[in-house]
């Protein structure tokens, strides 16, 4: 493979990754310091969402943040967040080990049937509707006995409000996509989506192969689209339409009581300092799917997921990967079923 193909794929996955962890990092990707204080005001900061010291597992050397595509917002509007009935629709760990100049993003699918405490075993998603981002923090310290030092959550109905501050995203398919469940159809090549749009095409996942990895993967291509276009000078040098990306995207955003501005902007300067070259994306690996009464679950690869969560306490995290295949590669991004197929 040549050089700058492979510089383009890592570039891509940078965009991907960056994208993902909690979509504020983008305002100080993009350099703007003028109304940090406007944007940090914007955040909502959930009391309790990281549990009190007893029973948890040990501090690992780096930093560990959960991050959650969620529905948790009320009214869509700031202030307003809340657990009760909301869903988890992605969870990822973000894990930045302490002596490496790498970064790692492992998602877990939501509906991975785990211990939740003390309600026995459930999808995981569930733990947010059950008991807030505390449940569910707690459920994955459960789950990997990694130790989670900060949450944060995006509110899937802020992506509306962002995409059309952008005035829309353009989305490239490799094939035309139809979702027979609600007649849903995207032809292949460009897709120029408003709010609306773009919603459906990352909440949506009854039409795609693979259900819960298949939505997974529809948004990431949406947030590398989105992170390349709030990247690029049309809307970098257009301030009005920048400072309407981002009061939307930090009105969108929930992060627990002690995470401050300046440990966001620590973390994202950290990320780019690690650069393209050294992050990496992956799923937690799936053995098999099946029926927990009339509930469709997923059953994950308790060996290689446990290995996984081994290496991000202990190190060794990247060879652990590349002798399991478990990084995602750009092209191997797909984003639903082709139509008629």
């Amino acid at each position: 493979m040549a050089r700058s193909e492979r510089r383009r794929r890592r570039e891509n996955l940078a965009l991907r990754i960056l994208g993902c962890c909690a979509l504020v990092v983008v305002l100080l990707l993009v350099g703007v310091a003028w109304r940090l204080d406007t944007y940090d005001r914007n955040i909502e900061r959930l009391g309790g969402a990281v549990p009190e010291e007893q029973g948890r597992p040990g501090d690992d050397p780096g930093e560990n943040w959960l991050l959650i595509g969620s529905d948790m917002r009320g009214e869509s509007a700031p202030g307003r967040w809340r657990s009760d009935g909301a869903h988890a629709d992605v969870i990822m760990l973000l894990h930045v080990p302490e002596e490496e100049d790498r970064a790692y993003v492992v998602a877990i699918p939501r509906d991975s049937w785990v211990e939740i405490p003390g309600r026995g075993r459930d999808k995981i998603a569930e733990a947010l509707g059950a008991g807030g981002p505390r449940l569910l923090t707690e459920a994955v310290e459960e789950l990997s006995g990694v130790r989670v030092d900060h949450f944060a959550a995006v509110d899937f109905a802020g992506f509306e409000e962002m995409t059309d501050a952008l005035g829309g995203v353009a989305i490239d398919l490799p094939h035309e996509v139809y979702d027979p469940t609600n007649g849903w159809y995207w032809e292949a090549g460009e897709n120029h989506m408003d709010g609306a749009e773009a919603l459906r095409f990352v909440r949506e996942r009854k039409g795609l192969d693979g259900s819960d990895t298949g939505r997974i993967k529809r948004q990431q291509v949406f947030l590398r689209a989105m992170a390349e276009k709030v990247a690029g000078e049309e809307v970098r040098g257009d301030p009005r339409r920048l400072d309407a990306f981002l009061l939307a995207a930090s009105g969108a955003v929930a992060v627990d009581e002690d995470t401050t501005m300046g440990m966001m902007r620590a973390l994202v300067l950290r990320l780019v300092g690690i650069g393209a070259e050294n992050t990496a994306f992956m799923s937690l690996p799936v053995e098999a799917t099946g029926w927990e009464g009339e509930r469709n679950v997923v059953y994950l690869d308790e060996e290689v997921a446990g290995g996984v969560f081994e290496r991000i306490r202990e190190g060794g995290l990247a060879g652990y990967m590349a002798e399991h295949d478990l990084e995602h590669e750009a092209e191997r991004i797909e984003t639903g079923s082709p139509a008629g197929g």
